[in-house]
Parts: C-alpha cells; structure tokens; sequence
C-alpha cells in the first residue's frame, strides 16, 4: 500500500503527543502594568513542552500585538510541572491599545518532540494556544494631533491624479483630471475641496469641486495641472474642515517610473471605535519600452512632522510591465486621526 511501519509509527507517536499537550499549558499569574509585564504558565501536560509565541488580541480575535516578530522561536522549554515566567522581552508592548481596554494575553506551545526549532513554521500546525484575559493600563489614550473640540474635520484615503503610465505627466484637457475620495468627517454636509498640486519644477496648479464629506465613491475634480510631471506635492483643502490627511507626495523618475495614485486601506476597531490604518496601497506607473528594479518607500507623518510608520518594498518591472500595485502592510496599525501626511519615494534599486 506503499505506507511503512515507520510511518505509522512516527504518525501515532505525533497523535499521542498532540493529545498529551492538550489544554495542558495554564496560566498561573499575569501581571501587566505601566511598570512592568509578566506572565507565569505552569506545564501540566506529561511530556515536554516549548513555548513560541506570545500575542495580544482583541475579544474578537484582532491580533494587536505580538513577539517574537519573525513568527514562532523557542521562548522557552517547560518539563512536565515545572513553571516559568515570562517577562517584558517575551511579553509585547501594544502601541495601539487603549487603557481600560479589555484584551487577551495569548501563548502558543507545542510538544517539544514535535517543534523543529530550526524552522519552527514548519510546526505551526502541531501548535496550540492557552488564553487569559487582563486590562490594558492607564487611560484612554488620545491621538497624538487632536483637532480643536467642536470643529469640522474630515479623512481623505485616496489621491489618485490621472498620468500616463510611461512619462509621469498629467494629461492636457479634457482628461487633466484627479480623484479623491472623503469617506469619513464629523459632519455629513456637502463641501468645497480644493487640490493644490505642485510638479517638480514648482509650478502650482489645482482641482476643486463639491463633494460630499462623508461618501463611499470616488469623486473626479479637475482644473489647470495638465502637463505636470511627477514628482507631485499635493495638499488637499476644505471650506470649513480640517482636512486630516491632508498632503500627499506622488514621487517618481519621469519617464521611468512613478507613484500614480496612493489609497489608505483603514478599519473600525468595535472595540474602542478606533479607525485604523491597516494597508497603504500604491499603484506604480512604469516605462514599459524601459522596465527596471525600483524602490518604493512609504512615509507616514503626524500634525507635528514625526514619523509614524516608514517602509519600502523593491519591485522588478519587466519590459512589457507598464503598472503595478504595491502594498505595504501598516502593523502595528495607525490611527487615521495621527496620518496628516502621506509620502511615496520612488527611486532605481
């Protein structure tokens, strides 16, 4: 049948073991403060067991936090009864969790025998978790740019200028067009917005229109900005909102490649009416006669000039390749409230 004695073996042996560290990791204290995190989880089990990760996740499940950052490691090795105390190096802080919030403190073990410690994700399907639940400290913490009590604020998560995919340059009219979208504010009225757009001579041009303040589609505006070459340095203005995104810089080497339109993927956290930003998507315009190895680097940057999220991604055009999505994975996630400004790079690798 093609099936050996060894492998049978091997697979009840497996078997045996997975049962064996069922439900069998239990925490014995937790104490997570202002001034210090440790937990202590007691082996209970018959057979040995490693821990190798530690989480904290939402009530729902949304993981927040988490160490080792590579995936799984051997934080530690527990014999049958025998306890061990994690500490602050194990136990992640959690730069997005709010005081008195109510969170879950997740391990995952695994049967010794049955952990390859040299490629540990090679065990992720043998491993299990233990979970107990704690109150994150302090208060409610508040966005690092708070907009002035009782004025109107408003999010813009897509800046998306029309320019031809070779050059970088926004076409002449009728098709010199940009789009926006404004899909949350504090107040749902129609108004006025206004696109200062500035190209890498200096040039300054605009697009403006009325659009809703609160509105899931995509909204065209259009004005005197054909002809601009990227870079481009965009402000985005409203009559009588605080715009919060409010600059995007769209950079790019003319008749190579550039950033053609960036889009802020973001969620609401239920649990404390948080919205987040998860995912930044870029989409890349390319020379397609040229092709090439580019660099694309993310900047996010608070009310106040300071760096809340950096990254970059390298991605190969081939020739024949005239555009691209490039995503970066925003984690931990930013609030939307601290984004003001929104800057892409893009440079030869």
């Amino acid at each position: 049948m093609g099936i050996s004695f060894n492998d049978l073996s091997n697979n009840l042996n497996r078997a045996v073991l997975q049962v064996k560290t069922s439900a069998q990791l239990s925490f014995e204290a937790i104490n997570y403060t202002s001034s210090g995190r440790s937990a202590m989880l007691r082996n209970v089990a018959d057979v040995p067991v490693t821990l190798t990760r530690v989480e904290i996740v939402t009530p729902e499940g949304y993981l927040r936090a988490y160490y080792p950052s590579a995936g799984f490691a051997n934080l530690s090795k527990l014999m049958p009864k025998q306890n061990t105390t994690l500490t602050d190096r194990e136990i992640p802080l959690c730069g997005v969790c709010v005081g008195g919030e109510r969170l879950k403190l997740r391990v995952w073990y695994v049967a010794t025998d049955l952990f390859d410690e040299a490629n540990p994700v090679f065990s992720a399907d043998e491993m299990k978790f233990v979970e107990t639940i704690f109150i994150y400290p302090g208060g409610p913490t508040l966005p690092t740019c708070q907009i002035p009590e009782g004025s109107k604020w408003l999010f813009i998560d897509l800046v998306d200028p029309i320019t031809f995919t070779d050059s970088g340059r926004i076409p002449n009219p009728p098709s010199n067009r940009l789009f926006v979208r404004a899909p949350f504010a504090s107040h749902s009225e129609n108004v006025l917005l206004n696109v200062v757009v500035v190209n890498a001579s200096g040039a300054v041009g605009g697009a403006s229109g009325t659009v809703p303040s609160i509105g899931n589609s995509i909204v065209e505006l259009s004005g005197p900005i054909g002809g601009f070459v990227v870079p481009l340095n965009i402000t985005v203005e409203a009559s009588g909102f605080e715009v919060v995104q409010r600059f995007w810089k769209l950079g790019g080497i003319p008749y190579k490649a550039h950033a053609s339109g960036v889009q802020l993927w973001w969620s609401v956290d239920t649990a404390t009416n948080e919205r987040l930003l998860n995912v930044v998507m870029v989409e890349l315009g390319v020379n397609d006669l040229v092709g090439g190895n580019f660099v694309i680097t993310l900047t996010l940057k608070d009310c106040m000039g300071n760096t809340v999220y950096t990254s970059y991604n390298t991605v190969n055009m081939p020739r024949g390749i005239f555009s691209d999505s490039v995503f970066f994975d925003v984690s931990p996630p930013v609030r939307m409230d601290d984004v003001y400004e929104i800057i892409v790079e893009v440079n030869e690798a």
